[in-house]
């Protein structure tokens, strides 16, 4: 016989196991056994009340670890009959939980001995079942019997043994490890961008991004809206959209600056924001520039390498080309010079331009010169110099007694007595003066025997060969009769003064002392600069003397007395004249001038004076006081009437004289004009700016700023069939003419016999499907 032995095997702190799997497990277990139905139902009661109790306690079940060998269920296997055991002798007992692995509980039991048999206990979180102790689903447990295993919106997992509680996104666990929190992901998203404005709200589960305006809400996130892409033409003229976070901003186009809204041209060529070669030239254009190597270079602007001009046909020179940066020059041999169309060579004629070409006589030729030289020089080897022949050396030069040489020739010289012939070479006896004077210096004459006698004019002597004549110095014997200073010169003397004297007119030998100035007022000049002067002028050269000196140009006549000019008197010439007396304490400081105290003014300090003074046409009648008119008053006369002789208008209050306060929109003295605010771009083609920066286009234009031409503009007949007698139609027709200009042609249509009239009504703007110039209006 086999008992079984069922024992509590949940308590307060176990984890409740399903329902379904406690059923299944009860028949697998109970059925093959044959348990009654009294006993299952008693099991199935003492689970029941032990999963009430659980929930009592604690609405979520709970999953612990410990006391894993306490409250299990106990199956107790035994063999043969009670009668049986006490009639034999015991046997030795076997430890059935020894044998083999896993045992005969199983893995998911602890198995425990007892004399002649064994106790298997499941561990917590399975149930003994016929093959065992089989793990419970708690979950499905939980949910049939209406418990929570976990809490709200948390997912219940089943696992070996126990389970485990998942939150969705959105939601952390909890501390307790079964209920979900949710997460606020506006403490750390990013998404939202809140740094530029923008809100997010945190939501259950999950959040939601308030955008502001420039950003649409986008997956949870505020995306930037592109306004450059969404809305077309948002920056006119040449003004360019360029996309911020959450908004847009225009720019003017590379070429251009500007505010984006208004863009002028930008002249790269004189900010140097261009890239033309050093050897270019730069050319500005509207929005660009352009770049044009000079002449001389070649290149695209931008990089220009010199041309050599001089490898095309000698570029027409007559003797040499030389290649130089951004052109060439035309180079002529030595001996010409450069004409003046610069390509021809013309000689240069050496013996004009320069004079130290040859030393003595110079002869021009073709691309040179030759150097020729004078009788009695030869050329030196450099071609240039001259050097003198030394004649005596060939054959004495021709003399008959002695030879000397001199530059370019030589002399013959013959001794005494004998003279030289009129051939300035052969010597001979003198006898008369006919030939070379007699040989006398000075004058010759017959002696005595036909003998020549030489004598010498005066001043002069004759010397010890009889025939020279030598000066004689008349400044040794008694220094000439000067009486200061001798000077001997060929044949006579002079005689001069020492520093400070000059020479007597009556005797020209004796000197006089000089005086510098030249001593008046009847004073005699005894020594250099020094004069003997009369009583009352002890003045430098005997000037009269006046102390103090003569002021405001006075000129001293004698001592102490001055020769005043006009407008001046008084001792020293220092007391000023008034023709015309200074009156009210006035004090005369210069030739009819008055020096004023502070309360009066004029020439001779009549005009009162009113500090401060009188203002709005006020007149100063005493001191301090102002006579006022046009009914001003106060004591300067700064009180402004208020009198408006014209009404102001417009609303407008007078508040002084002729004086309007005007209301907002009119400006004015009389509040006349409305004030208008002018239009940025401004208004084109005579269109006037309205309300809210916006043009107001005339008849013809349209666009924002007027800016374009539309039909009709001006009409010109272009041709006509004939007279249209009855009913017409007009239509205009714009099509694209000539050089991409869009042309708009009136057409009138006779409806009888449909001849045509056309006119030439206008122009519209460049068309924009065929070129992509800058857009221009013609008329």
């Amino acid at each position: 016989m086999m008992s079984v032995c069922f024992m509590s095997g949940l308590d307060s702190s176990s984890t409740p196991k399903p329902a379904a799997a406690l059923w299944s497990s009860l028949s697998e277990l109970l059925l093959p056994l044959k348990m009654s139905v009294r006993r299952f139902l008693s099991v199935f009661l003492m689970l029941f009340v032990t999963l009430s109790a659980e929930q009592e306690e604690n609405e979520v079940l709970k999953h612990i670890d410990t006391q894993q060998t306490t409250d299990q269920i106990e199956v107790t296997f035994t063999t043969g009959n009670l009668s049986e055991t006490t009639h034999k002798p015991s046997l030795p007992d076997v430890d059935e939980c020894r044998q083999g692995d896993p045992g005969p509980c199983g893995y998911h039991a602890n198995c425990t001995n007892t004399p002649g048999s064994y106790l298997c206990s499941c561990f917590r979180g399975y149930l003994m079942s016929v093959e065992g102790c089989q793990d419970v689903d708690e979950c499905v447990l939980a949910a049939v019997t209406g418990l929570q295993a976990c809490g709200s919106r948390a997912v219940c997992t089943n696992t070996p043994g126990s389970f485990t509680c998942s939150c969705p996104a959105g939601f952390v666990l909890a501390l307790d490890g079964h209920s979900c929190v949710d997460v606020d992901e506006c403490n750390f998203e990013e998404s939202c961008r809140r740094e530029l404005g923008n809100v997010c709200v945190n939501t259950d589960g999950s959040y939601a991004c308030v955008c502001q305006a420039g950003f649409r809400e986008d997956r949870a996130a505020c995306v930037d809206v592109d306004e450059c892409v969404e809305e077309q033409h948002v920056c006119v003229g040449r003004g360019e959209c360029e996309n911020t976070l959450g908004s847009y901003r225009c720019v003017c186009r590379r070429g251009y600056r500007g505010n984006g809204t208004h863009c002028a041209d930008i002249n790269e060529c004189l900010t140097g924001d261009h890239g033309c070669d050093v050897n270019a030239r730069c050319g500005n254009i509207i929005g660009s520039y352009f770049c044009q190597c000079l002449q001389g270079y070649s290149g695209d602007g931008h990089s220009c390498y010199d041309v050599d001009e001089c490898a095309q046909d000698n570029r027409m020179c007559e003797h040499d080309c030389m290649n130089q940066l951004g052109t060439y020059s035309c180079v002529c041999s030595a001996g010409y010079a450069i004409s003046a169309d610069l390509h021809n060579c013309t000689d240069v004629d050496e013996c004009v331009s320069s004079n130290d070409t040859c030393e003595q006589t110079c002869t021009n030729t073709a691309g040179s010169f030759l150097c020729l030289c004078q009788h009695g020089y030869q050329l030196h080897i450099d071609r240039r110099s001259c050097v003198d022949i030394d004649e005596c050396k060939l054959q004495n030069g021709g003399c008959s007694h002695d030879c000397t040489n001199t530059p370019g020739g030589h002399e013959c010289h013959c001794p005494f007595p004998l003279l030289l012939d009129h051939h300035n070479t052969t010597c001979v006896n003198v006898t008369s003066c006919a030939l070379r004077n007699g040989g006398c210096d000075h004058i010759c004459s017959l002696g005595a025997e036909g003998r020549i006698q030489c004598s010498c004019r005066a001043g002069w002597e004759l010397s010890a060969d009889q025939r020279t004549c030598i000066d004689v110095d008349e400044c040794v014997s008694f220094n000439g009769g000067c009486e200061q200073v001798c000077m001997n010169h060929a044949g006579g003397f002079n005689c001069s003064c020492r520093s400070g004297f000059e020479l007597r007119k009556d005797d020209p030998t004796k000197c006089q002392p000089l005086c510098e100035p030249a001593c008046l007022n009847s004073g005699v000049c005894v020594a250099p600069n020094t004069c003997d002067c009369p009583a009352g002028y002890p003045g430098p050269g005997c000037s009269a003397m006046c102390s103090p000196p003569c002021a405001h140009g006075g000129s001293c006549m004698r001592w102490n007395v001055c020769l005043c000019r006009p407008g001046w008197t008084g001792d020293g010439c220092h007391t000023a004249v008034c023709e015309l007396p200074c009156a009210n304490g006035g004090r005369c400081v210069a030739p009819n001038t008055c020096q004023c105290p502070s309360d009066y003014s004029g020439p001779q300090c009549l005009t009162p004076l009113c500090s401060p003074p009188c203002v709005n046409g006020g007149k100063c009648v005493d001191i301090n006081t102002c006579s006022c008119s046009d009914g001003w008053t106060g004591a300067r006369c700064q009180i402004e009437p208020i009198r408006c002789v014209s009404a102001c208008r417009n609303g407008g209050v007078c508040v002084g004289l002729n004086r309007c306060q005007c209301v907002d929109g009119f400006t004015g003295s009389l509040c006349e004009t409305a004030v208008t605010t002018p239009c940025v771009p401004p208004c084109q083609h005579g269109s006037v700016c309205g309300p809210l920066n916006t043009c107001v286009c005339v008849t013809g234009t349209s666009g924002i700023r007027c800016e374009k031409l539309v039909c009709p503009v001006v009409t010109t007949v272009v041709s006509m069939a004939r007279a249209v007698r009855k009913g017409f139609r007009e239509s205009y027709v714009d099509r694209c003419g000539p050089l991409g200009v869009q042309l708009c042609t009136k057409y009138r249509i006779n409806q009888a016999r449909v001849y045509l009239q056309a006119y030439r009504v206008g122009y519209k703007i460049q068309c924009p499907d065929k070129t992509r110039r800058t857009p221009s209006s013609l008329q």
